[in-house]
């Protein structure tokens, strides 16, 4: 059995090599289709690769020895991202579990990692996208118009002014299988259907003036894209070569 969880193919199976190939294509492709997109966001801030769940599942008949490739989804990387200082005293990363939260443009919740803020005119804390932060009660993070930048943000989210008045709590979230979450796109993602409320982390780490980085290890994930590819033509030639010897089969049988 190969690392994607495919028998080869032997003579007493020729029949069914066509079915584990394109079982084989068909994952591949999506996997292939991932990789390229964690690559492309190699450096979007508080991004989580994305990997396919794929399993290996035994054919009608399990004494043929014959496996076939199923897509069960997808699940992602939780592992953290760097930590660069940036100096912009509104630019944030999480150190901790958790998840910053966020309004999305048709009201529903979004969750990211991604902590690089501007203040509109409103004083509102927004990503660049326009999206706004939300803090610990679930409303938009707002700043007095006299406040500005110049803010204080401590360890555990709290936000105050240089004189220490304290002006709003940054949410930061626990969310149960958080390797569920579905992504929206630049580093936003929103919760699995069956999730439970997400509740705020008890002891969050936040440093000011840093953001997190894309998990994604570059290199790993263009040597990934080449494998993927390799796999996936050597499923096609065997598509390929099996379409070739049954109609070479039918053809000498048409002659008997």
């Amino acid at each position: 059995m190969n690392n994607f969880g495919v028998c080869p193919p032997e003579e007493t199976v020729m029949s069914n090599i066509g079915y584990v190939s394109l079982s084989q294509a068909t994952a591949l492709e999506r996997s292939m289709n991932m990789t390229a997109h964690n690559l492309a966001n190699a450096s979007t801030s508080g991004y989580k690769a994305i990997n396919p769940l794929l399993e290996s599942v035994e054919g009608a008949a399990a004494s043929d020895g014959i496996s076939y490739v199923v897509d069960k989804g997808t699940y992602l990387d939780l592992s953290s991202g760097p930590l660069t200082p940036t100096g912009n005293p509104l630019d944030i990363a999480v150190a901790s579990e958790g998840w910053f939260s966020f309004q999305l443009d048709g009201g529903e919740t979004g969750y990211s990692r991604h902590g690089q803020f501007v203040v509109d005119v409103d004083g509102q804390l927004k990503t660049s996208t326009g999206l706004p932060l939300l803090d610990a009660g679930g409303g938009p993070v707002t700043l007095p118009d006299d406040v500005g930048q110049d803010v204080v943000i401590t360890t555990g989210g709290t936000i105050t002014d240089p004189e220490g008045a304290v002006l709003g709590t940054i949410g930061v979230f626990k969310i149960e299988q958080e390797a569920r979450m579905t992504p929206l796109g630049r580093g936003m993602y929103q919760l699995p259907p069956d999730a439970a409320a997400p509740q705020q982390v008890e002891d969050p780490k936040v440093k000011q003036g840093f953001v997190e980085g894309s998990n994604v290890q570059a290199v790993l994930e263009m040597t990934r894209l080449i494998d993927i590819q390799r796999a996936y033509e050597n499923s096609v030639k065997l598509m390929t070569e099996d379409d070739s010897l049954t109609k070479t089969s039918i053809q000498r049988l048409g002659r008997v």
